[in-house]
């Protein structure tokens, strides 16, 4: 019989402290690489990339000592299940951006934080290939692996309720990014990739719907890059209550879908 990773809430939330104080001990790698004159287009990329790599080898490490498999399962879903899952995706995407937009922007502390991401924001932008390759392709890779792959999968291996898993991995998942807008960005789009594997059980599948939807914010931050309003604002000559009540109909009736496919499997 093998024996399977497993985690529980405990040990999620060290895990994400761990990787929260590697993250901190960025500040100083950033410094470093910046002293031997490495050039900038390659430090962000690499002080993003290698918290995660020191934690995937702690895991690694800590798994082959007690002889237990990661379960990372790499299968492809029928292309159906991808039209279906990203028709979903990208009604999650709206509705979150929605959600994410009524968080406010202004004030003393909230003002400033959202000033100080625009700015680092606008800075990582100057070296585009190394910000696009980072945002659109490791950063779904790395944050599925760690959140859906290890943390998710682990807490289903244990016997955790879905949902409450489900959950947990996902407010786990918002509270890394350490901003208010995309903690709420993160339950939300974290709890849909979440239920995606929970059915497909692919993180190939996570991946693939996370950089579909870094891809999609990194185009609307081009697109509103000269407009303070937010994507859903009174200018925006839309019907934005319509749009939602598609966006949500289309989540229901895909997730039920999605239920039923998975009880016949």
């Amino acid at each position: 019989m093998r024996n399977y990773f497993k985690i529980n809430y405990i040990e999620s939330i060290l895990l994400i402290v761990g990787f929260t104080a590697l993250n901190f001990f960025n500040v100083i790698l950033r410094k470093l690489l910046i002293s031997i004159n490495l050039p900038e287009s390659m430090i962000f990329s690499i002080s993003y990339t290698l918290p995660f790599i020191f934690l995937f080898i702690f895991i690694s490490h800590q798994a082959q000592k007690k002889n237990l498999i990661i379960d990372l399962s790499m299968k492809l879903s029928p292309w159906y299940i991808y039209f279906i899952i990203f028709c979903m995706m990208f009604s999650m995407i709206i509705i979150n951006e929605y959600i994410s937009s009524l968080v406010p922007r202004e004030g003393p502390i909230l003002g400033n934080m959202y000033k100080e991401i625009e700015e680092f924001l606008k800075e990582e932008i100057k070296n585009p290939i190394p910000f696009f390759s980072t945002t659109v392709l490791l950063a779904p890779i790395c944050e599925e692996v760690l959140f859906r792959g290890i943390i998710l999968n682990g807490m289903l291996k244990n016997k955790t309720h879905p949902i409450k898993a489900i959950l947990f991995s996902s407010f786990l998942f918002g509270l890394t990014h350490m901003n208010p807008w995309q903690f709420v960005g993160g339950i939300i789009i974290g709890s849909f990739i979440g239920f995606i594997y929970f059915i497909t059980s692919s993180i190939i599948d996570c991946i693939l719907l996370h950089i579909f939807n870094n891809a999609f914010a990194i185009f609307t931050m081009f697109f509103f890059m000269r407009n303070e309003n937010p994507f859903f604002s009174k200018e925006v000559n839309m019907n934005v209550g319509l749009i939602l009540i598609i966006a949500f109909m289309i989540t229901i009736i895909g997730s039920i879908f999605l239920l039923k496919r998975r009880k016949k499997v």
